[in-house]
């Protein structure tokens, strides 16, 4: 790029020459930015270097995308031009190769659904028990199997599971460290299979949580050591790309929200946590827009009020 404005520029434009190429960063900083990008790197670099990152935020900040996305770039194929559907492409397709598996955490799943179990058979009318692989398993055997390829387990709603009561001893297992390969490596026996089992250095588990709801407890404090964390937050510039009057009417419901979550707030709850996601104030046109103002957003705020992050309902 020097050599380029050294030969586009004379020397009498010394100015312009030497600030030419801080100009350009800053373009594109400020582009990365504004399309997640800055996002998207970090939070690869973060991957690579931790091997566990949860990506939290308020409803509708694009968590699950921001997730595909840096799958995708692990791979080395995401570009920052890449549609969205382009993207959920590349993503589905690691999908159904079987590098990446996808669950949910909520009160009643167990270590018995995640890592193994016993489950009954009926054969010619008696009941017998088999140990069976959780997911957790299936795809630590899958990525100790093909040490050439990386793999991606997503645990949506991580904050909603019993934490210890899922992973069990293998908690420890999942920090850096003490992976299959690392100096530090530790091994546990499984319960019921009697197996030694350890976690392969070329799993990477991504979870996502939602920072506003209050029905279920903080993070368990033994995740927390192991995972690192990145708030995905609400990007107007999103908001303000849609086509006339629908981007105009979308960035003023978002400023208004906006507006009203940072004048009345309530509580310890920051506001890159509690502000509604741009994917709330994307609409195909002002009728549909309407629709999710009236039934998504309003009902939203409403329960904001309701569960006391906020001091003050909002009002029209």
């Amino acid at each position: 790029l020097q050599v380029y404005i050294n030969n586009q520029y004379s020397s009498d434009d010394v100015y312009l020459r030497s600030t030419y190429v801080w100009r350009v960063y800053n373009l594109v900083e400020e582009w990365k930015s504004a399309n997640g990008m800055e996002l998207i790197e970090e939070s690869v670099k973060l991957l690579k270097e931790k091997k566990n990152i949860i990506f939290q935020g308020a409803p509708g900040t694009g968590k699950t995308y921001t997730t595909a996305s840096v799958i995708v770039e692990m791979k080395r194929e995401y570009m920052p031009d890449m549609s969205r559907q382009e993207v959920m492409e590349k993503y589905n397709n690691m999908v159904n190769d079987g590098f990446v598996e996808f669950t949910t955490f909520h009160q009643s799943l167990d270590y018995e659904d995640f890592v193994e179990g016993l489950k009954p058979i009926v054969k010619e009318g008696h009941v017998t028990y088999n140990v069976e692989p959780g997911i957790f398993k299936k795809i630590c055997i899958k990525a100790s199997n093909d040490p050439g390829n990386n793999y991606f387990l997503i645990i949506d709603e991580i904050n909603r599971g019993n934490v210890s009561k899922i992973f069990g001893e293998l908690i420890t297992l999942l920090e850096l460290d003490k992976r299959k390969g690392s100096v530090n490596a530790i091994s546990a026996i499984l319960p019921y299979s009697k197996e030694t089992f350890g976690i392969p250095d070329n799993l990477y588990i991504i979870g996502t949580m939602n920072t506003t709801d209050r029905s279920v407890g903080t993070i368990d404090y033994a995740l927390r050591r192991r995972f690192a964390f990145l708030t995905v937050k609400a990007n107007e510039s999103i908001v303000s790309r849609q086509n006339g009057d629908v981007g105009k009417k979308a960035v003023d419901y978002f400023r208004k929200v906006y507006e009203h979550l940072k004048n009345y707030p309530s509580g310890d709850i920051d506001l890159d946590d509690l502000m509604i996601g741009h994917s709330y104030f994307i609409a195909d046109s002002i009728p549909q827009l309407e629709l999710k103002w009236k039934y998504e957003v309003l009902p939203l705020l409403e329960e904001y009020y309701k569960d006391g992050l906020i001091s003050k309902p909002f009002k029209e």
